[in-house]
């Protein structure tokens, strides 16, 4: 593989992450007048329409969202994984939610290793353990006055996404090793088969609790969801699964919790030593697992 492929992909896998880590506290701010399933419809009709024009061209058909490999895929990759990291934010925190994605690159390794045969060098291991210490040490403890219950219900419906992130990540890297579909059309067909799985969801939403309340506000955090953190990463995120290996690509998640804790400095939180130190390590894991890559890959 080129250099410059390679490079371009570690780009695209840095900026997809920078922008999802500023998406937990963004996602909040719209949470107070919307539910989690109605906010997370929103967010991907209007990610739908932003990459319509753009599918069409690369010869995109609304038929292609129908096959059941892209239902399976969208299944995991947006209604589960955007539908649970949603609700989970309506009970525990912004940071909380970021930084237990650091789970993501040990599941999707693990199943790789399975399921694709992807070898996970030594060197990749240890950044992952280096990075997921690193996010511990971020994370500090919950708090003061959060009701416990509720942060824990929360804590466990983000690890059930992290599970399905893990899932989604190699799902995406088998479906597009045959290189059939160019990434746009593919993450426009699975932005389209995700809403199949959550209108559903969010129509009971409204019925049972209450329609949508949206101020100026919240429809532009909405478009900000809409179009620059969910149709924009997601088409990085599958343009870098054509370059490496999906247990290196998601070790790039580990930035997630660095960017969440800077979103959460400008939002006027305190973050200690601890939280900057674990910062560090969680850096230095992503940059040490991608260091040395798999026998057989160029570099």
């Amino acid at each position: 593989m080129p250099v410059s492929g390679r490079r371009l992909a570690v780009l695209a896998l840095v900026v997809t992450m920078t922008i999802w880590g500023s998406s937990f506290v963004v996602t909040k701010l719209v949470l107070d007048e919307a539910g989690p399933f109605t906010v997370t419809v929103l967010r991907f009709g209007l990610g739908l329409l932003v990459l319509l024009p753009f599918a069409y061209r690369r010869g995109f058909s609304f038929r292609l969202a129908l096959e059941p490999t892209f239902l399976l895929f969208c299944l995991m990759g947006v209604a589960l994984v955007y539908g649970l990291q949603t609700l989970a934010l309506v009970f525990t925190s912004a940071a909380n939610t970021a930084l237990i994605s650091a789970g993501v690159p040990v599941v999707a390794a693990v199943l790789a290793r399975v399921f694709l045969k992807e070898p996970i060098p030594p060197a990749r291991l240890f950044g992952i353990g280096l990075s997921v210490l690193g996010v511990g040490l971020v994370s500090g403890t919950t708090p003061s006055g959060a009701n416990s219950g509720a942060v824990l219900l929360g804590n466990a419906l983000m690890v059930g996404a992290v599970v399905a992130y893990g899932a989604y990540a190699v799902q995406g890297r088998a479906l597009r090793s045959g290189e059939r579909h160019p990434a746009v059309v593919a993450t426009t067909a699975s932005f389209a088969a995700g809403l199949f799985f959550l209108l559903p969801l969010a129509a009971g939403e409204v019925i049972l609790f209450d329609a949508p309340k949206l101020g100026a506000q919240g429809w532009l955090v909405l478009v900000y969801l809409g179009a620059v953190a969910s149709a924009l990463p997601i088409f990085l995120w599958n343009y870098a699964l054509r370059h490496m290996p999906a247990s290196a690509a998601a070790l790039y998640i580990n930035l997630v919790p660095i960017v969440g804790l800077v979103s959460a400095l400008l939002f006027g939180e305190r973050v200690g030593v601890v939280q900057l130190v674990g910062g560090a390590l969680a850096v230095a894991g992503v940059l040490l697992g991608d260091a040395v890559p798999p026998k057989g890959r160029s570099a």
